[in-house]
């Protein structure tokens, strides 16, 4: 028998119970949406570093080609350095508002043309 000071108990605990699985699946959505952002950001810097060095290789402006591919991946360039056909690189994108904040990544990427390998194509 329960007693009636008790009456209810269970249902307290199961909305608690219910309340901390919603914000633990909140925050693990919110952390994969900040993985999701990071690799985009990351290929995007990884395209916008090939395409200058490309553009720099056929006598281009490599940090123009880079910044154009960039802004194709929803990224921003804010580094752009060529040494000689060499594409340094850095990129940046910002997450929606999440819970009131943005958030926002950065990632560098480098590419060299495949002659600066030391060996001929086909080898």
């Amino acid at each position: 028998m329960i007693r009636g000071s008790e009456r209810g108990a269970v249902t307290v605990h199961a909305a608690v119970v219910a309340v901390m699985l919603l914000v633990a699946a909140l925050i693990i959505t919110e952390m994969a949406g900040l993985v999701r952002l990071r690799h985009r950001v990351a290929g995007a810097a990884d395209l916008a570093a090939l395409a200058a060095t490309q553009a720099s290789v056929a006598g281009e402006d490599g940090c123009a080609a880079a910044r154009r591919i960039a802004g194709r991946n929803d990224a921003e360039v804010l580094h752009c350095r060529m040494d000689f056909d060499v594409a340094t690189i850095t990129t940046r994108a910002t997450s929606g508002t999440w819970w009131g904040h943005r958030w926002a990544v950065e990632q560098k990427a480098r590419a060299a043309p495949d002659f600066y390998l030391g060996g001929s194509v086909g080898e």
